[in-house]
């Protein structure tokens, strides 16, 4: 069986990164887990695209984390 590819897989840095996932806990794992998006593969600059069920909140939540990672963000 074929492994499948996964985003931290990538050998180039993602430009643009797209998320869709149902919970909270989902997209910071997704971003910040260890093998995070942010820790891996993500550089400076890079686009976010969340299209996720999660509370407005939380979004302005990631939003200071991820300026707190990237300058240019």
């Amino acid at each position: 069986m074929a492994e499948s590819m996964c985003w931290h897989h990538s050998v180039q840095p993602l430009s643009t990164f797209g998320i869709m996932v149902t919970t909270e806990a989902q997209a910071e794992n997704v971003l910040f887990g260890d093998l995070g998006a942010v820790k891996v593969t993500l550089p400076n600059g890079a686009s976010i695209i969340l299209s996720s069920t999660i509370s407005p909140g939380f979004v302005i939540q990631l939003e200071g984390r991820l300026k707190k990672a990237y300058k240019n963000y």
